[in-house]
């Protein structure tokens, strides 16, 4: 099983419609230096988020750190990254979702 460094983390980041947001303080966070899972999500015809998903401990317990950076398509310049704490059980069914865990048919 490979070791994972955390960091502290003091705040998530936050983005408006258009541009980044403040940032919202949090504490007891500690993330993963590296993702355990990457994909693309919310599409539309203004772009897509970049999805990335961290191991993490909030307050204590397991948890999942969620970093959706948006890149948008040519001839828009929104950006932007929203970080949000997630569940250790809704990253477990991302995880599911996304045929991380699947077997192949015989």
């Amino acid at each position: 099983m490979a070791k994972v460094q955390y960091i502290e983390y003091a705040e998530l980041e936050c983005r408006g419609p258009v541009d980044p947001a403040p940032s919202r303080e949090v504490s007891g966070l500690l993330v993963g230096t590296e993702p355990v899972l990457k994909y693309y999500g919310n599409q539309s015809s203004y772009g897509e988020d970049y999805i990335k998903v961290f191991p993490a401990f909030y307050a204590g317990k397991r948890a999942w750190l969620r970093r959706l950076t948006w890149c948008p398509v040519y001839g828009y310049n929104a950006s932007g990254v929203e970080e949000e704490i997630i569940s250790f059980e809704e990253g477990v069914k991302l995880f599911l979702e996304r045929g991380v865990f699947a077997f192949p048919e015989p």
